[in-house]
């Protein structure tokens, strides 16, 4: 590189923090998404005292990542920067052992241009600012084949690193120090618990032993101690994961919904497999992976050019398979596409992302072929002038017999080619700046999975001066919405009510009150009608939309009624929307906590009471109920065709079904259309 080795390592390092850093905190991502809520919830179980190896939580997750930012969590409390600072450093991390790693296989200018690729790549950039536990996934496979190769080369010394595949016919006998490998086996074992596709680890490794021991047998032979005992920590490390998985057989559930490939290829249907592995082919320089959730929709790996470098590299690599390094990249990035080959949605960046460990290495080898020109110019000096041995990885030597064109200066082959790649890494920040703050966040599909309108809902209440109530519209009241709150929300001193706008309202007891709901959500239009009339219009912010109440509405429904059930809510009446089908809104007092979880059932039943169609919800749950607070549902059945009935209106335990009985005994009013 054009400037100091040590200072061009810090500066990558610099830039890899300043792309994995600034804005982390609900710039870009605009919000929370629901599984960084979920790791939350698990690291929130981990610090009050419930430990595992695996979590059955959020469809099931492995324990290391969890851990890592539990400790965070213990030291800067419950935010998103304390959640998401654990991925950040743990991406820089893996941007050091990729130069680590590559300037042991391929010198430190190779692993130089490397890791500052991969400080700017918008892949790795991207999951390093996720509170997700991928990006974990290749820092410690990356560690673990690190040290397989300070061990393989004897330690690691500048003789073995300088001759890379040499030391293979050099150092045949040579005794190999066994603690590289002790390493090797621990981080091999460690990245099983991180990530799902960590399971394609042990495949890398029992190919590349297959491998060794067909075409370097005495290579093998001479360093068996070190590769015993690097597996043999391996299996005991990983042990306690593949035990539980293998006695819990249903705990990952989630497989079973995406491995639909999987199933056909076993079937004897190859074809999505193929067409899989296609598209992951493609993902580098052509389409990249389709969903904005784990990218910018379609975004290939690689511009243009360094896609060009990439698949020459990947050539290389497979030109030259009998040499260890090179076959050791082949099977990695292989076996690390596994995941995604034998699942739905390919190419997944994030089931690929075991390959960041080694996936810059092959634009860098590609980028190595403009010496096969320098030593053309060696033989034909016409087709250049002054040009230097290689590009960006030796210092220029002259080349005799070279014609020099008077009045000119030669430009060596090596500056053009640093030049070109410099060029070519100021591009991709670029291109990763503007996909990561203006681009991706843009998308509506990434508002809505990071949940960009509570986010914005919390600031503004944060920065409001009234204390008051205040219910939240969301998609999943009874779920993900009360933590997602609860992790965005600075303030302590707001009481909070959940409830789907699309299925019903909660008006909290006390003056003033507010709702908000995202503007992407509507609000029923026979409640945001009432909503008006009791002077509460809708205001547009940002991404929200604010109801302020400074008065309690009147209740006056059309069929007033004065019914409590188990003294917990009182029954104010319902209005008659529509006849056919019916459709109502039923009115409710709150009058004490409730004692558990609870639904409404509005149940169409004919003469004989047998139910013809039934209408079980509620939108607000139980447990953020206020005595006080005015809860009104919207109910919607479709009766069958002809005959009579009448309507049936409850209220029930979902987990026991036990029903509230009215003051009178009776587990439900009827209403008459």
């Amino acid at each position: 590189m054009v400037i100091g080795k040590k200072p061009a390592v810090l500066l990558i390092l610099l830039i890899a923090a300043a792309f994995r850093l600034i804005g982390i905190n609900n710039v870009s991502p605009p919000g929370l998404e629901h599984d960084e809520v979920a790791h939350w919830l698990i690291n929130r179980d981990i610090l009050a005292g419930h430990h595992a190896v695996y979590f059955t939580e959020a469809y099931g997750h492995e324990a290391g990542f969890h851990y890592w930012q539990a400790g965070f969590m213990a030291l800067l409390g419950d935010n998103v920067l304390a959640l998401r600072l654990p991925a950040a450093f743990t991406g820089l991390l893996g941007v050091a052992v990729t130069f680590a790693l590559a300037r042991l296989l391929f010198g430190r200018t190779a692993a130089l241009w490397a890791a500052g690729l991969l400080a700017v790549l918008f892949w790795p950039v991207f999951y390093s600012r996720l509170a997700l536990r991928a990006i974990s996934l290749p820092l410690l496979s990356g560690l673990s084949a690190y040290f397989w190769w300070r061990g393989w080369l004897g330690g690691g010394d500048k003789e073995t690193r300088r001759q890379g595949d040499k030391e293979t016919r050099r150092h045949l006998h040579t005794p190999t120090p066994l603690h590289p490998y002790l390493l090797g086996g621990l981080f091999a074992g460690l990245s099983l618990h991180t990530y799902t596709a960590g399971r394609a680890v042990p495949i890398f490794y029992g190919l590349f032993i297959v491998y060794l021991f067909l075409f370097h047998r005495p290579a093998l032979r001479a360093r068996w101690r070190g590769v015993a005992l690097f597996f043999l920590v391996y299996a005991v490390v990983a042990a306690p994961l593949v035990i539980y998985l293998v006695t819990h057989s249903g705990a990952e559930f989630r497989i079973g919904e995406v491995d639909a490939p999987l199933r056909a290829l076993w079937a004897g249907n190859w074809r999505p497999a193929l067409e899989n592995s296609l598209k992951i082919i493609g993902m580098f320089g052509f389409r990249g992976d389709p969903l904005w959730r784990q990218n910018v929709a379609n975004l290939p790996v690689f511009d243009p050019l360094i896609a060009l470098f990439f698949y020459l590299g990947l050539l290389v690599s497979l030109w030259q398979w009998r040499k260890q390094r090179h076959l050791f990249l082949i099977l990695w990035l292989f076996t690390a596409t596994i995941p995604s080959i034998v699942t739905i949605d390919a190419p997944s960046t994030i089931r690929i992302s075991n390959a960041l460990a080694v996936l810059t290495f092959f634009p860098v080898l590609g980028a190595q072929l403009i010496h096969f020109w320098g030593q053309l110019s060696t033989v034909y000096t016409k087709l250049s002038t002054g040009m230097g041995q290689k590009v960006g990885f030796s210092r220029q030597t002259p080349q005799v017999g070279a014609r020099s064109v008077p009045g000119a200066r030669s430009v060596p082959l090596e500056t053009c080619g640093v030049l070109l790649l410099a060029g070519l890494l100021l591009f991709h920040a670029g291109r990763t700046a503007n996909a990561l703050f203006r681009t991706w966040p843009a998308a509506e599909e990434v508002q809505f999975v990071w949940q960009q309108a509570l986010t914005e809902a919390a600031a503004y209440l944060d920065a409001s001066d009234s204390n008051g109530p205040v219910a939240v519209g969301g998609w999943t009241p009874e779920t993900m919405d009360p933590p997602t709150m609860l992790l965005t929300l600075r303030r302590e001193d707001l009481t909070l009510r959940h409830f789907n706008p699309t299925q019903g309202l909660i008006l909290p007891a006390g003056q003033p009150a507010r709702l908000v709901r995202p503007a992407i959500l509507p609000l029923d239009p026979a409640l945001e009608a009432l909503l008006i009339e009791s002077g509460a219009p809708p205001q547009f912010i940002d991404s929200f939309v604010l109801y302020e109440l400074n008065t309690s509405p009147p209740v006056q429904p059309q069929f007033p009624a004065e019914t409590t059930f188990g003294n917990e809510l009182t029954f104010l009446g319902h209005d008659l929307l529509t006849a056919d089908p019916p459709q109502l809104l039923t009115y409710w007092r709150v009058t004490a906590p409730a004692a558990g979880p609870r639904r409404f059932f509005l149940h169409l039943v004919d003469d004989g009471g047998h139910p013809l169609a039934q209408d079980d919800r509620l939108a607000a749950p139980a447990e953020h109920w206020r005595p006080g607070d005015l809860i009104i549902q919207r109910h919607t059945l479709s009766p069958p065709a002809g005959g009579t009935f009448s309507l049936r209106l409850g209220v029930y335990n979902p987990v026991t079904e036990q029903r509230l009985l009215t003051a009178g005994g009776q587990e439900f009013v009827t209403l008459f259309p």
